[in-house]
């Protein structure tokens, strides 16, 4: 009929805003952890803590429990995103930065809420020996 729009048109706006909204407008993901088995997922983030050479550079997208926690010999708040395994017996948990830093608490989120991030994983080392990955650059896709 005139003036009603096509199905079709409309089909594709809707699978573009989806895609667009999961994506987050983050662009290409080398590696998507939401699209692995807890199993899988625990075994990737293992890997990537023990080889983190392998990983550098590499945009990761990974769902999980918002963790944070205070240095105070530092003084500084670290992030983290934490996965546990498909038995939720053990967790595996991987800090980020993010591209645009937030006010904390209040524009973070609760302290064991799900969330979604993306970003570029790299490893620092720290001088006194302290070395970690980190997610860098990242963005909450979910929160």
């Amino acid at each position: 009929m005139a003036g009603e729009p096509d199905l079709r048109k409309v089909i594709v706006a809707v699978l573009l805003a989806l895609t667009f909204s999961f994506a987050g407008g983050t662009g290409k993901v080398d590696i998507d952890l939401m699209r692995m088995s807890g199993t899988m997922v625990y075994a990737q983030v293992y890997q990537m803590v023990t080889e983190p050479e392998k990983y550098v550079g590499k945009r990761i997208r990974m769902k999980g429990v918002f963790s944070s926690y205070y240095d105070n010999e530092v003084k500084q708040r670290f992030f983290g995103c934490v996965i546990s395994d498909a038995l939720a017996c053990c967790s595996q948990g991987l800090a980020f930065e993010l591209s645009k830093p937030l006010k904390y608490p209040d524009e973070y989120p609760e302290e064991g809420a799900e969330i979604v991030i993306v970003g570029e994983f790299t490893y620092v080392k720290e001088e006194d020996g302290a070395d970690y990955p980190l997610i860098r650059k990242a963005e909450f896709v979910m929160r």
